[in-house]
């Protein structure tokens, strides 16, 4: 992913990649500049997972589509998240369906 400058969408979706995988892609997107869409819905990804994504948003500059339902984030994952949403630009739909998020999560959005 990091030296891909074709691949427009990511579509893991329904795979137990977990946090470590959500790492690698995570990694792999730091650089890129094409993919648009990353599904990572029902993944088994965590907090930590949640965390990485954070990260990511807050420097790539591509992505607009990211779904990431079904996933045991919570509150804190999603508090992550909303800290790379405040420097992302490009994000233009986030699927957070079924990760446990409460009222307190979804006030940070």
């Amino acid at each position: 992913l990091m030296v891909n400058n074709s691949l427009k969408e990511l579509v893991m979706g329904y795979n137990q990649i977990g946090d470590e995988g959500v790492l690698s892609v995570c990694e792999g997107l730091q650089c890129n500049k094409t993919l648009t869409k990353l599904d990572i819905v029902r993944c088994g990804i965590s907090v930590k997972g949640a965390s990485c994504l954070g990260e990511l948003l807050k420097v790539n500059n591509s992505l607009k589509l990211l779904m990431m339902g079904a996933n045991h984030i919570g509150d804190e994952g999603v508090l992550s998240v909303c800290e790379g949403l405040q420097c992302n630009k490009t994000l233009t739909k986030l699927d957070m369906e079924w990760c446990g998020v409460s009222v307190t999560g979804a006030s940070c959005l």
